[in-house]
This record gives structure tokens, C-alpha cells and sequence, in this order.
């Protein structure tokens, strides 16, 4: 059932793409973003480094080597936690950031970190495609997110139960996708 929620989750995508190359306008899926993140020339850890409130985890994907995966020809779609989520953490996200071993932050980031290129439209397009209001996607780490809607806003949560909520717009960059998250998806 997994694999169909993906499949639906890409159809939906290709046909938003479509729309976007036959001049149609794709339709606002609840997102607050009516507009396809289209990728840009510069790889996305560079696009992270300007972004503001990314800055921990643009710092994060640079020290821990992790950039390197999207210098390749795959496709990653990051679920960024914003400065906030790592601000809120307090001394373990100093910690976790701090350290001179990074093996526990490319974990995290591993966990935050799914193969494919999907926008926050393909992912809302295969929520209102589930039988059930939520699509589940395996992460890099192998960890299974789950995705749903509250309202308006996609969350994300983790097998822990930790919890985020889709904010702002997707940062679009090579070939792969970055959307900022409200929170971070391991309980810490």
C-alpha cells in the first residue's frame, strides 16, 4: 500500500508538472503555495546557505558530509527542521551540532532526508488520494514517515512520535527539493 501512495504521490506530481509546462496553473492544494518549486541551477546546500532560518541545518549538511549526496545524479527531497527546532532543543541541539563526532547528526539528517524529488503538492496529492488521509514514505535511514493533514498544514510524523508541520516554501536547487519543517523528527 506504501508503494501506491508513492506511485500516486509522483503521478501527481508529473501532472502538476504538465500543468505548469502547458501554461495551466496548478490548483493551491492547502499547502499556501500554488506555485511548483521548480529546481534551480545552484545545488541545494548552497540555496540552504541563503536561506533564512535553514541555517543550522545548511551548517549541519556541510560539516557532516552530507552535501555530497546531492552533488550525484539522484533526487532527495530534505525535510529541513527550521533554526527554531534546533533553538528549542536547548543544550542537546548544542550537543548534537557542537560535537566533534558527527556520526548522531548525519543520522538525524539521514532521518529527515527521503529519496525522490517530491513537492509539498505531490505529497498533499497523494494524502487526498489515501483511503485513509495519510501517505508513508520511507526516509535515507530507512525509517517510515508519516504524512497527514491538520487543517490547512501537512504534518510529518516520525515512528517516535515526534512531530512537524510543513512550513514555508520548498527550496528547489539541482535535482533535488528542500521543505522547511517546524520541528525535528527524533525525540532528543
Amino acid at each position: 500500500m506504501r508503494i501506491k501512495h508513492l506511485a500516486i504521490a509522483l503521478l501527481g506530481g508529473a501532472s502538476l508538472a504538465t500543468a505548469a509546462c502547458s501554461g495551466g496553473t496548478p490548483e493551491d492544494t492547502g499547502t499556501g503555495a500554488a506555485e511548483l518549486a521548480t529546481p534551480e541551477t545552484e545545488s541545494l546546500p548552497a540555496l540552504l546557505d541563503d536561506a533564512d532560518g535553514l541555517q543550522t541545518v545548511a551548517e549541519a549538511i556541510k560539516e557532516t558530509g552530507i552535501s555530497g549526496i546531492f552533488e550525484g545524479k539522484g533526487s532527495y527531497t530534505l525535510l529541513a527542521p527550521e533554526d527554531a527546532a534546533f533553538a528549542a532543543l536547548g543544550d542537546s541541539a548544542k550537543e548534537l551540532t557542537g560535537s566533534a563526532d558527527h556520526a548522531a547528526l548525519a543520522a538525524l539528517l539521514k532521518d529527515h532526508l527521503i529519496p525522490g524529488y517530491l513537492t509539498p503538492q505531490d505529497i498533499s496529492a497523494a494524502i487526498d488520494a489515501s483511503k485513509d488521509g495519510e501517505v508513508s514514505m520511507p526516509t535515507v535511514s530507512g525509517e517510515e514517515l508519516i504524512f497527514t493533514r491538520k487543517g490547512d498544514a501537512i504534518s510529518v510524523s516520525a515512528p517516535d512520535g515526534s512531530e512537524a508541520t510543513f512550513d514555508g516554501e520548498a527550496l528547489a536547487g539541482g535535482s533535488s527539493i528542500a521543505i522547511p519543517l517546524t520541528g525535528i523528527l527524533k525525540k532528543i
